[in-house]
């Protein structure tokens, strides 16, 4: 039987932690019998991380140097895919490479934080939960809540919503951080999202920080004592769009 071959594209995912279980295995599979793909993989793993902390320390770019980073992706994009080992060497990778380093150092640091905080899965979990309340008859959504006796019961402050937005759910989760609420809401163009509030010191950055967690876009931030999530399932861009709207509106 032919080995499985294990794509440029899987290898992206895998290292973003986008990859189904099963495409997983095949990943780590491919990698345990083959010690020296493995050890080339760790190295990308340990480049990725430090272009990430110094892309931390990065200003903003020169828009020429922007667009520069720009062509230079999209004409590697528009070559053919290439199998594990193609991909792993000869001038396809150094140019990779050379693209790599300047998407990660030119553009902002603010959407590649390597680390985001732990609440951002209880944040993802709440949000498929609530999915998968909307879809059971047996479970009663709970769309009115007392923002008030929220705030008083919990000392949780929930960010003022965009106006069109319609609360679906209401329900209180435990996290590793307390006592969290989330809200489901339903968009004008009837996006399914959530809003997670938890009152708890966390890393988060004050203006809003997206990211691509299991499959979920994800954008985080804080105001004060109290930390924040929007999920859903569009382009963490137009996630992060949103969250950037309603942090605002809490200045």
């Amino acid at each position: 039987m032919r080995p499985e071959t294990i794509t440029e594209a899987e290898i992206h995912a895998y290292l973003d932690g986008e990859l189904e279980l099963s495409r997983r295995y095949a990943v780590e599979n491919h990698l345990a019998g083959h010690p020296a793909d493995a050890a080339r993989f760790m190295a990308d793993l340990r480049l990725r991380t430090s272009l990430r902390m110094i892309a931390n320390e990065a200003g903003e770019p020169p828009h020429s140097m922007v667009e520069a980073a720009a062509r230079l992706g999209t004409r590697l994009n528009e070559r053919p895919a290439w199998g594990f080992r193609m991909f792993r060497s000869g001038p396809v990778m150094r140019s990779l490479a050379a693209a790599a380093m300047l998407v990660l150092i030119l553009i902002p640091a603010r959407n590649v934080l390597a680390s985001p905080p732990d609440f951002i899965g209880d944040a993802v979990d709440a949000y498929r939960t609530g999915l998968l309340r909307a879809r059971m008859a047996s479970q009663i959504e709970s769309p009115h809540f007392d923002a008030r006796e929220v705030q008083r019961t919990t000392h949780i402050r929930l960010p003022r919503l965009p106006a069109r937005w319609v609360v679906t759910d209401a329900q209180i989760f435990p996290s590793e951080k307390g006592p969290a609420l989330q809200l489901m809401v339903s968009t004008p163009t009837d996006e399914k999202m959530s809003i997670f509030a938890v009152r708890a010191s966390t890393d988060s950055p004050e203006e809003p920080t997206t990211v691509r967690h299991e499959g979920t876009s994800v954008a985080y931030w804080r105001e004060g004592d109290m930390s924040y999530a929007l999920t859903g399932d569009e382009a963490p861009e137009a996630v992060d769009s949103v969250a950037d709207d309603i942090a605002a509106d809490q200045s």
